[in-house]
């Protein structure tokens, strides 16, 4: 019983374990990281099994995906071709069962791609301009306007309209364009787009609205 009871209270001294958000998750099996966030992540999941079952369903999830589309490809690329092959009213004839496999391929790409696929935007307008709106729950690839500025190492922040800071990174000028990998947006409303030298330094900021 003494030892029963020192077990319990060992079990009550222990912090509780902090798991990662499905958002994580997937911007670790993306690649889609910072070097601390990720180093912290994959500390928790070498210690964490059923963190590892998370990310393998993920991965079985996305691997569902791929094959599913890829199925599809080549049931269509068949299809044309003995389309072509024989009258134009020869597709008519294309077996259901075929037509039902396609269809129920492009059913689970159109569930499963958007929640891996990014959203891609190029933001030119400043701060008090055109606002660029971005859908809800997806993750983001923003193209920044980076003309007349130098091919540097940038900082990039995003603050909700309150002015409270909800992602920080970095990114790099090329070209004229600073590259931002930003995580999913569940909140609706207004953001800037904070565009800094590594001196802390403001060089641009741009607006856009999540709906």
């Amino acid at each position: 019983m003494r030892s029963t009871g020192f077990n319990s209270v060992l079990e009550m001294q222990q912090p509780q374990l902090q798991h990662p958000t499905e958002e994580t998750l997937e911007n670790f099996l993306l690649h889609r990281m910072q070097e601390q966030e990720l180093e912290e992540t994959e500390t928790h999941i070498l210690a964490c099994d059923s963190c590892v079952a998370r990310l393998e369903t993920m991965e079985i999830q996305l691997e569902a995906t791929k094959m599913a589309l890829a199925e599809f490809h080549k049931e269509t690329v068949e299809q044309n071709y003995v389309a072509a092959k024989t009258s134009r009213w020869a597709w008519l004839k294309v077996p259901t069962l075929s037509l039902a496999g396609a269809g129920a391929a492009l059913a689970i790409a159109l569930a499963v791609i958007p929640h891996f696929t990014p959203v891609e935007r190029n933001v030119s307008a400043v701060m008090g301009s055109e606002v660029t709106a971005i859908p809800a729950n997806r993750p983001l690839l923003l193209h920044l306007n980076a003309k007349d500025l130098p091919n540097e190492k940038v900082a990039v922040q995003v603050v909700s309209a309150d002015g409270n800071e909800v992602w920080k990174g970095n990114s790099a000028i090329h070209n004229s364009v600073a590259d931002a990998n930003l995580p999913k947006f569940h909140e609706k409303g207004n953001y800037l787009v904070r565009l800094s030298s590594t001196e802390g330094n403001l060089l641009r900021e741009f607006s856009f609205v999540v709906e």
